[in-house]
């Protein structure tokens, strides 16, 4: 399904140069490995655990939010230094079940090999800490692909900010109008939005709002729609 943005210039035939792939509900399903997290660190605080799929909808800009989505939603506030302090024992608990039920999307790698064998570069840009995503990306074979990985850090604000995004472009040395980013959250729209870069929503992530409500420029359910969802927003612009 192809939407419009009128901040984007004509795409030429070599369009893209460039594809930045967000990682958490993008390329991977982690889902499992961040519930099994999370809740160790509630029944550690005497609070009671939440299944997946309740994970699944506090997932999306960082660990901060998450930790204190899951508290508020059990009926507890958490002061700023309480609330570091629990993010602080939920990094290092995640750290230890990061690969163990996070799994990568089907069709991802292949596209990704893909892509890398018509010359076209790549990255991933994630709210994600940039250890961690580091660490996926490698377990995963990500890295063959990707050149780049920009996680979270403390001194940049993450998405929906566009700041990341550019700084990963810049890394690949690409413009933005010859990119687009992949990512399955309304921050990943509206960081693509703020950066002037095409954006490509898709399905089968975390979003709790329908992604083609979100307004990308084009949507898929699955990596097998990636080719033709390129195809057709080259076509459009031209």
């Amino acid at each position: 399904m192809l939407m419009t943005n009128p901040h984007v210039a004509a795409r030429g035939a070599s369009w893209p140069a460039a594809v930045v792939f967000d990682l958490d509900g993008t390329l991977v399903d982690s889902a499992g490995d961040i519930t099994t997290s999370l809740n160790e660190l509630l029944v550690a605080r005497q609070l009671a655990p939440f299944p997946e799929e309740t994970v699944r909808d506090f997932v999306g800009d960082g660990s901060k939010a998450l930790v204190e989505r899951a508290f508020q939603t059990r009926g507890v506030l958490l002061g700023a230094e309480e609330l570091r302090i629990a993010v602080s024992s939920y990094d290092a608990i995640y750290g230890t079940h990061l690969v163990e039920r996070t799994y990568v999307y089907d069709g991802a790698l292949e596209v990704m090999a893909d892509l890398k064998a018509r010359g076209i570069r790549m990255g991933i840009c994630t709210n994600k800490f940039q250890d961690k995503a580091e660490r996926v990306a490698t377990h995963f074979g990500l890295d063959k692909y990707a050149e780049v990985v920009v996680g979270g850090i403390s001194r940049r604000p993450g998405k929906p900010s566009p700041i990341m995004l550019i700084e990963t472009l810049e890394a690949l040395e690409m413009p933005r109008e010859e990119a687009v980013l992949v990512g399955d959250s309304t921050f990943d729209v509206q960081c693509a939005r703020a950066a002037g870069v095409t954006v490509i929503g898709v399905t089968f992530g975390y979003s709790q709002t329908p992604m083609r409500k979100l307004g990308p420029d084009a949507v898929i359910d699955s990596y097998a729609e990636f080719a033709q969802a390129c195809d057709s927003l080259r076509a459009k612009a031209a």
